[in-house]
């Protein structure tokens, strides 16, 4: 949307914000990319067989650590299976240019999880070289890609700290 209507957008929030397509082919981009479809592939397969909670456990462990799904609350695993159709992507989505980001003209949070994986931290690197007026992300401690749920009260100062500013 910030991309697309840059115009009507007044502040901008990223978590882990996935713009691979501003990253250079690298093995490492490949391997994450493979990972994307492959777990993509899986989800695909388990909701066309009926294994919903299979489709929902994996999909969780691959974007977290493996083993979060057994620790998840009974209502954060009813969220992911309400949604877990929707998490058949094809790991091209964050089409997104620097020219794109030279559009920003309003305020933007970069949020980081100290145990995210590293590439989210090098795009948002990428992301502010094309706009160096972009802060650099705000790191959520002992927190991954889940880091709304892994540390709340952190993540919710950081986020309403930048929303009374702006």
């Amino acid at each position: 949307m910030a991309s697309l209507y840059p115009e009507v957008i007044r502040t901008l929030i990223l978590e882990d914000g996935n713009m691979l397509t501003l990253m250079p082919e690298t093995p490492e981009k490949q391997k994450w990319m493979a990972s994307v479809k492959a777990g993509s592939d899986s989800v695909r397969a388990n909701l066309a067989t009926g294994g919903r909670e299979k489709a929902a456990q994996e999909w969780l462990d691959l974007n977290t650590r493996p083993g979060t799904w057994e620790k998840a609350p009974a209502r954060v695993k009813q969220i992911i299976l309400d949604n877990i159709g929707t998490a058949t992507e094809s790991g091209e989505r964050g089409n997104i240019s620097c020219a794109d980001i030279q559009k920003f003209n309003f305020p933007v949070l970069l949020l980081n999880g100290e145990k995210s994986p590293k590439l989210y931290g090098e795009m948002f690197t990428i992301m502010r070289q094309c706009k160096p007026d972009i802060p650099a992300p705000l790191i959520v401690p002992k927190a991954g890609h889940n880091m709304h749920r892994e540390n709340p009260v952190f993540y919710n100062k950081g986020v309403l700290d930048f929303l009374n500013q702006h």
